[in-house]
């Protein structure tokens, strides 16, 4: 890193050009793989990243270098687990030490907080995978994104069917804090809120006077969710999916490949696996992550 960079938590009215940070390396990192590029250059800002600066300030730096922000790093923690929600640098400012001062500013943040476990989502890139081993955070599994129009949706439903003894329900906001809880370490009572503020719509799957499982889903994108056994995760799941899809149209989900039974399900049914996998690291597993689905790769 030169004199001249410094790195400095990103304010509110930083997060346009950071946005674009993340835009350009991700699109760069996409071809390299000998993908299309993953984000069209106008993309607005996502509103799960307004969310990750508003729930964690103190973990979103920048690098600056005259005058123009160059790289960035955020860092959310959720109770007792830090999660590395996005980390670029501009293709044109690689391999200058800009990526290492950032993460080391990143974890530092999750340190003063007194977490237990880091995890990622990482892309295939040697490079960076080399560089959260070092972080302590070891492979665990990959993470699928997965489409399905109407018809495979309609397979999926049928597929995993709804116990005689279970109902679908609207989604009580304490029972998905707890199940939640239960699955992932920490109830994320903030996020669940801002996907509720984001056009977020949840069902929730009730047996024997509770609920065992829930699905959000916000547009055609469904996550997260959550249960405390498997038949009610995966039909919490198809329920959200079948809303996603009514009047026409597709589903997408980003599933675990620890979600083995939800993983085969879906394939089973006719959704596409889509671009190359991601690969979720961690430094130690928490909760019971076979019945977590993530809301995707910035909140997770």
């Amino acid at each position: 890193m030169s004199r001249e960079s410094h790195i400095r938590k990103v304010r509110p009215d930083d997060l346009e050009e950071v946005w674009r940070v993340h835009v350009a390396a991700s699109s760069d990192g996409a071809v390299r793989r000998g993908q299309p590029a993953t984000t069209p250059a106008a993309t607005p800002v996502a509103s799960d990243a307004r969310a990750g600066l508003a729930s964690d300030p103190d973990g979103y730096f920048c690098a600056v270098e005259d005058g123009q922000i160059r790289g960035m790093v955020s860092a959310l923690v959720r109770g007792p687990v830090w999660y590395l929600s996005m980390f670029f640098v501009l293709p044109g400012d690689q391999g200058r030490g800009l990526g290492r001062a950032l993460l080391e500013r990143a974890l530092a943040y999750g340190e003063g907080r007194g977490v237990e476990v880091r995890c990622t989502l990482a892309t295939l890139d040697p490079r960076a995978q080399a560089r959260y081993v070092m972080a302590g955070m070891a492979p665990r599994w990959p993470i699928y994104r997965l489409d399905g129009d109407v018809a495979a949706v309609a397979r999926f439903k049928a597929r995993v069917g709804l116990d005689p003894r279970a109902r679908e329900l609207p989604c009580d906001t304490g029972a998905a804090e707890k199940l939640t809880a239960e699955a992932f370490g920490h109830g994320r009572v903030d996020d669940l809120a801002h996907y509720r503020g984001d056009g977020g719509a949840a069902v929730a799957i009730g047996r024997g006077g509770e609920v065992t499982a829930f699905a959000y889903r916000r547009g055609q994108r469904i996550g997260p969710a959550a249960g405390r056994d498997e038949p009610a995760f995966l039909q919490a799941v198809a329920a959200a999916a079948e809303s996603g899809v009514e009047g026409g149209g597709s589903v997408m989900i980003r599933v675990p490949g620890v979600c083995a039974s939800l993983l085969q399900a879906l394939v089973g049914s006719g959704f596409r696996i889509g671009s190359s996998p991601t690969l979720f690291m961690a430094s130690r597993l928490i909760g019971r992550p076979e019945l977590y689905l993530p809301a995707g790769p910035i909140l997770y």
